[in-house]
């Protein structure tokens, strides 16, 4: 139903590469304006900051301990960039080198995924590469300083093994070394664990009945080397994570269903809603196009179960839907945000792969309906020209939060001190170079500055990330007893002013 196999091999293979060639120029452009932004090499927002000051002077101690500012980062990879700020030297190049080239790996696997579920609809194509060029989400975590581009790539590993691979391995119990090999990236991604236990239940339950068998010793050397991995992980990350888990629950809160499904059903349905469809938030047309594709691939995924049609992407889609439904289980039960965003990254290729289910489904029926036809053409020109547009403002965009500029404009002969926002001390703490005046006011006392300027002085005060209240009161307290306040720089989210008490 789904695979072509009339159509002449010409034409299928021209049908093959326009879809890998439309795809694959959608993860050039990321990967383009990824390589853009990090030669720009803009200073580190506030989530960034708070790692890399644990990395200025790193020691083991610090490294494998808890984590200043109650930060959750994989301690093995914390411990790699660490290595390479050793012989590098703290910059910002080389804090950001090696999440930006996870970047571009996952994204090659991204590809490589949508290709192999595309190849047999040039519409479905059209659909994958506008939804990937409008990853903006995905985007913003190019270069950061944070785990989720490793977390993705390894997420999308065990989905690019085909099925052959967990027959011969899972089933006829050959080659389990592999399986070792397999699990291993759980002890570097706190994700990983629920993207190959999903790939495996897919595959599983993909079976017909009397093929679903495994190997026990095979099964038994999963589990037992996912388990050592997840025990070595709490060794290492977990047990000093578990220290700030309040905050993080605080935090995070309102995107765990377990918080708020309880006290409303109603916002739980709508955190549930923000999973799923709001990584295109202020795109209406976009998600009335993606809902009705991603229900019609799951619609046309149970249908091939049931009928257990051989289709060799099967399983995958299976193991698709389970990654989803694993994360709502651990959002129900309080353990992990559900709000789309970074905690929830390895699982945006999977809704795409959903919504691609349903663009081929909606392909099929295309040719004995034009209406049909003329509505799938539509969607994927609407996407296209939204995730185009999203894509550009990104490339236009100054990044945000950047002390760059504003360091630039410091004139340590206009005013010889500085006053750091205390929002903003992490992010001059992390700056590779200090501040060029001789006095930089920095201390924090319950989210006040103190010392307070002394009158008749001249001092640059410096601000960033105003996002909670109490730092927008701050700034407003500070420029209320300024007797001359001149802004300098007014940039997105950073700022700059020069004022006399």
């Amino acid at each position: 139903m789904f695979y072509l196999s009339a159509v002449p091999p010409v034409d299928r293979n021209l049908r093959r590469t326009l879809t890998a060639l439309s795809i694959w120029a959608a993860a050039a452009a990321l990967i383009t304006a990824a390589l853009l932004r990090y030669i720009k090499q803009p200073s580190f927002w506030l989530d960034e900051a708070f790692v890399a000051v644990s990395l200025r002077d790193p020691s083991p101690a610090e490294i494998f301990g808890r984590l200043e500012y109650g930060q959750f980062f994989p301690r093995i990879y914390l411990g790699a960039i660490a290595l390479l700020r050793h012989f590098a030297g703290y910059q910002i190049w080389s804090l950001r080198l090696l999440p930006l080239i996870f970047f571009a790996l996952a994204t090659c696997c991204w590809v490589l995924l949508l290709i192999k579920r595309s190849r047999s609809s040039i519409v479905a194509a059209l659909v994958g590469a506008a939804l990937l060029t409008g990853s903006n989400l995905w985007l913003d975590q190019s270069i950061q300083l944070k785990q989720y581009t490793l977390d993705v790539f390894f997420a999308l590993l065990p989905f690019l093994l085909d099925d052959g691979f967990l027959d011969e391995t899972l089933r006829s119990g050959r080659r389990k070394a592999l399986l070792l090999l397999l699990m291993t990236p759980a002890l570097v991604s706190y994700t990983y664990g629920l993207a190959v236990i999903a790939r495996i239940a897919g595959w599983y339950v993909w079976q017909e009945r009397d093929k679903r068998r495994l190997s026990v010793s095979a099964a038994t050397i999963a589990l037992s080397s996912l388990a050592l991995c997840l025990a070595i992980l709490w060794f290492t990350d977990l047990r000093f994570n578990a220290l700030d888990r309040q905050a993080y629950v605080s935090y995070w809160g309102d995107c765990i269903l377990g918080n708020v499904a309880p006290r409303s059903p109603a916002a739980g349905l709508r955190l549930l809603a923000k999973f799923l469809w709001g990584w295109h938030s202020r795109q209406p047309l976009v998600i009335a196009v993606v809902a009705p594709l991603q229900i019609a691939g799951a619609w046309s995924l149970f249908n091939r179960w049931r009928s257990r049609e051989n289709c060799e992407w099967g399983s995958r889609s299976a193991g698709s839907v389970t990654v989803l439904s694993l994360v709502i289980v651990a959002s129900a039960a309080g353990i992990y945000p559900l709000c789309a965003g970074r905690l929830t990254l390895f699982c945006q290729p999977h809704l795409q792969l959903l919504a691609i289910d349903g663009a081929i489904f909606f392909a099929c029926a295309s040719k004995r309906s034009a209406v049909w036809r003329v509505a799938i053409l539509s969607g994927a020109v609407i996407v296209m020209f939204f995730s185009v547009t999203r894509y550009l403002e990104f490339v236009r965009a100054e990044p945000e939060e950047n002390l760059t500029p504003v360091v630039g404009l410091i004139d340590g002969q206009v005013a010889s001190r500085v006053i750091v926002h205390p929002c903003s001390v992490a992010q001059v703490r992390a700056l590779p170079r200090p501040l060029p005046v001789e006095v930089v006011l920095t201390s924090v006392e319950s989210n006040r500055l103190t010392p307070m300027p002394q009158e008749g002085e001249r001092y640059w005060v410096l601000w960033t990330h105003l996002g909670a209240d109490y730092c927008v009161t701050t700034l407003d307290e500070l420029k209320a007893s300024a007797r001359n306040w001149r802004v300098v720089y007014d940039g997105p989210r950073a700022g700059l002013a020069l004022a006399e008490f």
